[in-house]
């Protein structure tokens, strides 16, 4: 009865949250199955934009376990506008201190981030904006990632 209770508790909680926030535009997690994600596995956001006036936020939210074995993670990010123009680039995200202390908030043995990637864009056109992302890592499966998200919000005026 009470891991009922704890779980309603947390649903409620996690909805409150989620309503208070009202500069999100976008934000979605995949799951990395049996947290191994494996260099071949390509992660595809897509994100319908409306607003072409004014300057939102992208962040990658990673999770991982405390068991991650490394303090950063490279991933390669391949963005695709509506008009079929496409960036592709690598992008490093500090997940720990040099004394392996993890950033963001942890729950149990997983820890979030949210790591800033770019930062008040405007988007030229509106339209679907796909971001496909593979891990860069030198590990062909990359053990004890939980989940890997994007993120778009409004920028603060």
């Amino acid at each position: 009865m009470n891991k009922l209770i704890w779980i309603c508790s947390l649903i409620v909680f996690a909805c409150f949250v989620q309503s208070c926030d009202s500069n999100r535009v976008y934000e979605t997690y995949q799951e990395i199955p049996d947290y191994k994600w494996n260099m071949n596995h390509k992660l595809r956001f897509e994100i319908e934009v409306t607003d072409t006036i004014h300057a939102h936020n992208l962040y990658v939210n990673i999770r991982n376990t405390g068991a991650y074995a490394y303090s950063n993670m490279w991933l390669f990010i391949k963005r695709t506008s509506p008009e079929g123009a496409v960036i592709e680039e690598q992008f490093e995200c500090n997940l720990a201190t040099e004394k392996g202390e993890w950033f963001g908030s942890g729950f149990g043995n997983i820890f979030d981030l949210q790591i800033p990637y770019r930062q008040n864009i405007v988007f030229k056109k509106p339209g679907s904006y796909v971001y496909e992302i593979v891990q860069g890592m030198r590990d062909e499966e990359l053990k004890e990632v939980v989940n890997v998200g994007l993120r778009l919000e409004k920028a603060n005026q």
